[in-house]
């Protein structure tokens, strides 16, 4: 048998030089007749160790000369290179324009700024962003939204005002938009009052002796709550001063506002108009309204004969006011035949037959007779018509200015004729 090294490399075991490194490895047999029949491992493999005992198991040594390599790397710079992402800053103002309805009108008249949203812009921004304040040259100021197109105003004072309107976007970029210039007179008119002082309920005129230019109507305030509205012409307007009147928007008319009477020192004051509608008030004067403290007195003389028809044929009376005045004097009669038919003296003076209170009032009681006074004395002829077995009533009722009120009243069965 030749003599044989075996070196078996198993699971990464050396065998080398009969010396047995890791794990141990099987014996190779000299034939395969040794072997047990299917024991042959597959991994295992042979070869002549030709020269392999004389191999020198020194490794070579590294040579010195080489140069070695730097174990210290290279560091990396920790600060990197920034880059810019800081915006561009915005330094473009808004643009925009605007409108005025009126440059020149008078105290009171309102103006009316108008910028639609197509007016204005800013290239960086939405118009919801934009800061927009109408500044109207008299001290005073109105901020807009976004959804405001309009604004208006009315001065107080004459003069010339210059209105702007400033836009300031979110960066603080503003624009003072061009200002309008508008020109703000009083309109001078004349008007004087005839009377200083009159007692509640009394008529008085306001007279007007100069229109000014362009005024087409004007307004009077009786400074009871009463506005009146009028053609812009000169003379004579007549008022009274009595009761506190509101405006009831619903009725659409004054209604009064309570039943006590005013007194005291009144102003009245006019305003002027023209297309571009009413200025502000301007004070006409003082009426100083004195308190009426006397109700109106009214009698009927008693006739001679109360139960004669020809005592009756003329009805006279007496009638005065110490305050303000009469102002109404109504006096009717009704007599009732013998059969029950009743008749009333209309203000025609005329006999009429009645067959209910309402038609009574509607036809002899809504104003009654209109007779004249003269030095506080009163006087009525009846027509035809009185006459025995009849009855009559005689009724006359007085109002002053005042609206104070009396009533008197006569009767009589009539017998003889």
């Amino acid at each position: 048998m030749k003599t044989r090294l075996a070196v078996a490399v198993v699971s990464g075991a050396l065998i080398a030089g009969g010396t047995l490194i890791g794990a141990p490895a099987y014996a190779i047999p000299d034939s395969a007749a040794d072997a047990p029949s299917g024991k042959y491992p597959s991994a295992v493999t042979e070869e002549f160790a030709t020269g392999l005992d004389a191999a020198d198991p020194t490794p070579s040594p590294t040579d010195p000369t080489a140069t070695p390599t730097d174990p210290t790397p290279t560091p990396t710079d920790p600060t990197p290179t920034p880059t810019s992402t800081d915006p561009t800053p915005d330094t473009t103002k808004p643009t925009g324009t605007f409108v005025l309805d009126y440059t020149s009108v008078w105290t009171g008249q309102k103006i009316k700024f108008i910028q639609e949203s197509w007016d204005y812009s800013d290239p960086g921004d939405a118009q919801d962003n934009l800061k927009r304040v109408v500044s109207w040259g008299d001290g005073t100021s109105t901020v807009l939204n976004s959804s405001t197109y309009t604004a208006t105003k009315s001065y107080t004072r004459s003069g010339s005002f210059k209105v702007t309107v400033t836009i300031t976007d979110p960066a603080g970029n503003t624009s003072a938009i061009p200002a309008r210039t508008v020109a703000v007179t009083v309109p001078a008119g004349k008007v004087a009052l005839d009377r200083k002082s009159v007692y509640q309920g009394t008529f008085f005129n306001l007279n007007v002796s100069k229109i000014p230019a362009g005024a087409t109507g004007f307004l009077i305030d009786w400074s009871d709550g009463w506005v009146s509205s009028h053609r812009a012409t000169t003379g004579s307007r007549t008022g009274q001063i009595l009761y506190q009147w509101k405006w009831d928007a619903a009725k659409k008319k004054y209604v009064l506002a309570s039943g006590t009477r005013i007194s005291g020192v009144r102003t009245l004051k006019i305003a002027w108009g023209n297309g571009k509608g009413y200025g502000a008030w301007q004070t006409i004067g003082s009426i100083n309204v004195l308190k009426d403290k006397w109700k109106p007195t009214v009698t009927i003389k008693k006739p001679s004969s109360t139960n004669r028809a020809s005592s009756w044929k003329t009805i006279t009376g007496t009638v005065g006011d110490k305050g303000s005045g009469v102002r109404h004097l109504g006096v009717t009669a009704v007599r009732i035949t013998a059969s029950g038919k009743g008749y009333c003296l209309t203000p025609a003076r005329k006999w009429k037959r009645y067959y209910s209170e309402s038609q009574l009032i509607k036809y002899c009681y809504a104003t009654g007779v209109k007779v004249k006074i003269k030095n506080g004395k009163w006087s009525l002829k009846l027509p035809a018509g009185l006459g025995k077995n009849q009855a009559i009533g005689v009724d006359a009722w007085v109002y002053d200015y005042a609206d104070y009120f009396r009533q008197t009243y006569r009767t009589a069965r009539i017998t003889r004729s």
